[in-house]
């Protein structure tokens, strides 16, 4: 018999594994790409200026308005401390309105006094330059005004028109300046009245509008 043979073949193994790359030489691994973020609105909370109705002509005040608001969006605030602070708000603002009253009182008041003041000067000007009493009789003719206003004008009277400035009005002093003259002719007459009779500076300025107010004033006595 033929030798049989008992060598039986095993089968041929291979080597399997592998082979990695070491973690040091991985291309790092690129992150997904993300949208950027929008930052969040804030979302408004209570009341805002457009919720306000003004009424018509009104601009909204935005330091006021933001107080105001800033207090009714208030979630803290107990009853008492809102209606308090919208109290202290009122009040505050009505102090700033009167003390803008008096800043502008106080400035028409200057500007009135300035006014009158340059008014006053521009009178006198036209009183030294007057063709009647001015100009190189001024100085003379002062004393003459002097006379015909204490014939004419009483101390209350004189008191009224240096307010106003009439002492200086050019046509004011022409009547005391004529008043002087009459009362410092002692021989001067009155047309129509008769010889003999002196001059009355106040009627002769003021004619039958003084005579009539005599005749009232002693009809009321």
């Amino acid at each position: 018999m033929d030798e049989q043979n008992t060598t039986t073949e095993q089968p041929q193994q291979t080597d399997t594994q592998e082979v990695t790359t070491p973690v040091l030489f991985d291309e790092p691994e690129q992150p997904a790409e993300q949208s950027p973020q929008q930052p969040e609105q804030p979302q408004p909370q209570g009341l805002q200026a457009t919720d306000i109705t003004l009424p018509e002509g009104y601009e909204y005040n935005e330091e006021l308005g933001n107080s105001f608001l800033g207090i009714l969006n208030d979630e803290k605030l107990s009853r008492k401390e809102l209606a308090q602070k919208l109290f202290d708000l009122y009040q505050a603002q009505n102090v700033k309105f009167l003390d803008g009253l008096k800043a502008a009182d106080t400035e028409r008041a200057k500007k009135f006094e300035a006014d009158m003041a340059q008014e006053k000067a521009d009178w006198l000007k036209q009183c030294e330059a007057d063709k009647e009493y001015g100009g190189q009789n001024w100085q003379a003719s002062q004393a003459i005004i002097d006379r015909g206003c204490k014939q004419l004008a009483t101390p209350e009277a004189v008191e009224l028109m240096q307010r106003y400035n009439l002492n200086t009005h050019p046509e004011i002093v022409r009547m005391f300046y004529r008043a002087g003259k009459l009362s410092g002719e002692d021989n001067s007459q009155i047309s129509g009245n008769g010889a003999g009779k002196t001059t009355d500076p106040a009627m002769a300025i003021f004619g039958e509008s003084l005579r009539e107010y005599h005749k009232r004033k002693e009809g009321n006595n």
